[in-house]
């Protein structure tokens, strides 16, 4: 039974390089007839790709502040973001950036965890801490960006390539539900409140 799914395999990763080639038809019919075989074994794109990923633990439910968390990490280490079935957050890419992105995401969620532990009355409001969070993450989110293309140990060119190669691989080849949510703009209200509070 191995031996006939290695032959499977072996196959697939043919088909794989085929759907590569210069002829369209040749390139997409190669891809479709991987993609039955990978369906018909159970088989998702990423174990034939140079790719892997990562899940971190989250809630089934959508917390702007930490999506924006996320495109803030992926912009930054060329990596790609989805939320599974599971709730889970699922980075895709090279294994270093993929490291580096996970590392990342969950030091600044952490951080701004205690930060609003610190800095917000007791009796505050779910939405209002929720809309302080935002806060936090919508400016990280800017900083980050700006400080991107310096930080990366890739330049802004491969950076920018290698993001758009990783999502094309996503959408066309992995089959996940991928959150159509667009990324809005947190209105940083709450924190800016909060900064000008005096602390006791």
């Amino acid at each position: 039974m191995n031996e006939n799914i290695d032959i499977v395999k072996r196959r697939i990763k043919k088909l794989l390089a085929l759907s590569k080639s210069p002829n369209e038809n040749e390139a997409a019919s190669a891809l479709k007839k991987a993609n039955e075989m990978m369906e018909e074994y159970n088989f998702t794109a990423v174990q034939f790709s140079d790719y892997t990923k990562t899940k971190i633990k989250d809630t089934k439910r959508f917390v702007r502040w930490r999506v924006v968390l996320a495109n803030a990490v992926e912009n930054l280490y060329a990596t790609y973001h989805y939320k599974d079935h599971e709730g889970n957050i699922v980075f895709i890419g090279e294994d270093l950036d993929v490291f580096m992105s996970t590392e990342m995401y969950k030091y600044l969620v952490k951080t701004i965890d205690r930060m609003a532990k610190q800095n917000i009355r007791k009796n505050a409001k779910y939405k209002y801490r929720q809309s302080y969070k935002a806060g936090i993450a919508s400016r990280l989110y800017d900083r980050m960006y700006e400080l991107g293309q310096q930080c990366s140990w890739r330049n802004p060119k491969e950076l920018k390539g290698q993001k758009k190669q990783i999502a094309d691989f996503v959408e066309k080849q992995v089959a996940v539900e991928i959150s159509k949510k667009k990324f809005e703009k947190a209105n940083p209200t709450a924190f800016q409140k909060e900064l000008a509070m005096p602390t006791k």
